[in-house]
């Protein structure tokens, strides 16, 4: 079915980068109910919505698109949710009912031509920033959870506490994952996490308090959460704004995910591989009227993939993986989630070095070209948002082209998302 051996690649392997992958996402289960509860949704419910959302687009990405992606909640997404939910006159119900509304409208956008005039005329300046760019925010995300970068009360950045506790174990795992990198072992990444978290265990770091009670616990119900939609808010102006802003957010969520995650397979396998990417796009918009049915904020391609996939992984059989790990979560939570967000970081912030080697292929002598990139991987780093980054850099592409006179670099299509992206940027205002 995944076609493993003409991917130059074996089960072993693609059963392995999914094992890394679902490690550098797991935290969704525990970040994503957390942050939807403050809509006013139940907690415990959003556990169970969470991990069945996640495996059912997961499984939908494997099945579709035959690659190695994770597709889960996005982070960014999330609190646009939220903010509608409690700050726009509208409840959680209809701010499902707005991402069930999107999806659709995401579905028969990736079924048509314009699917392919977007991959297509993307330049590739901007294609690199943005894996660079998701490669900060990883490592930034990493770094952020592991206790090494800190946040004082100001909003300044420091060097956290890493004498003691998870920023000691943080920094530990990083000696632990670079010595297995530099020994070119292949499983470094899942091998660094698992010793990591076993260090960590009588450090006091890693928790293993939940074993107590045993391995094994039934999931809460889903049912408070799964399919409360509100159809009440069609007629509403404001209801269409906000399924519009979804809708941007999901499609251009899931371009620059995709482009990063097929720049980590480096140039030769990223051009075997380009094809595939508008299955990715029809995977994804399913993905995200199933996250809907579940209960949960839309769902989008995880920049965490670039784990699995920097690691080797390359079919549907490494998404296989994740969806079955994280089934597994919901019988086993308290084994998964010991492991500690420090054992977690050292691969991140890997991931993000891997991702940052797109760079090599930026022109830098064009600045049409590359400040526009720069633009893109600032942003993205600073504001942890693909999508606003992916704006500021291509009005600017559009821009520069402008002033150095070279308009017929310019298509169509890039007008148009151009126009686009400034409008979004504008109403965010």
């Amino acid at each position: 079915m995944f076609k493993v051996a003409e991917h130059n690649s074996t089960p072993q392997l693609e059963i392995a980068a999914g094992a890394t992958t679902f490690l550098s996402m797991v935290y969704v289960l525990a970040v994503s109910p957390m942050i939807l509860s403050f809509a006013g949704m139940p907690r415990d419910a959003l556990f169970t919505a969470t991990a069945l959302a996640t495996i059912a687009a997961t499984l939908i990405m494997a099945l579709v698109a035959n690659l190695p992606f994770a597709v889960a909640p996005g982070m960014g997404i999330i609190g646009f949710f939220v903010v509608v939910a409690t700050q726009m006159g509208f409840t959680w119900q209809q701010a499902l009912t707005a991402v069930l509304v999107s999806g659709a409208l995401f579905v028969a956008l990736s079924l048509s031509p314009l699917r392919e005039k977007v991959l297509r005329e993307v330049s590739p300046a901007l294609q690199h920033s943005v894996a660079a760019g998701v490669g900060l925010m990883i490592a930034h995300i990493g770094l952020r959870n592991s206790g090494i970068l800190a946040v004082d009360q100001s909003g300044m950045y420091g060097l956290g506490n890493i004498t003691s506790g998870p920023g000691l174990l943080a920094i530990t795992g990083f000696f632990v994952t670079g010595a297995l990198m530099a020994m070119n072992f292949r499983f470094a990444l899942l091998a660094g996490i698992i010793i990591t978290t076993l260090i960590g265990i009588p450090m006091g770091v890693t928790d293993t308090a939940g074993l107590s009670s045993g391995l094994f616990a039934l999931p809460p119900s889903p049912g408070p959460v799964a399919f409360q939609f509100d159809f009440s808010v069609l007629a509403s102006g404001a209801f269409w704004g906000v399924v519009m802003t979804l809708l941007f957010m999901e499609v251009f969520d899931g371009l620059a995910g995709f482009i990063a995650l097929m720049t980590v397979m480096g140039p030769k396998d990223a051009e075997l591989y380009r094809h595939k990417l508008g299955r990715a796009f029809v995977a994804d918009s399913i993905g995200v009227l199933a996250g809907a049915a579940a209960g949960v904020s839309p769902n989008t391609t995880y920049g965490e993939s670039g784990s699995g996939v920097a690691m080797g992984g390359r079919t549907g059989m490494t998404a296989l993986a994740v969806a079955a790990l994280f089934g597994l979560c919901l019988l086993l939570s308290t084994v998964f989630l010991m492991i500690p967000a420090s054992a977690v970081a050292p691969a991140l912030v890997m991931v993000g070095f891997l991702m940052m080697g797109s760079l090599t292929s930026l022109n830098f002598r064009d600045i049409t070209e590359s400040f526009p990139a720069f633009a893109v991987i600032v942003i993205i780093a600073f504001t942890l948002s693909l999508s606003d980054g992916l704006a500021v850099g291509w009005v600017l592409f559009i821009v520069m082209k402008l002033v150095r006179g070279r308009k017929a670099e310019l298509t169509v299509t890039v007008w148009v998302i151009g126009l686009l992206f400034l409008a979004k940027e504008i109403l965010a205002v």
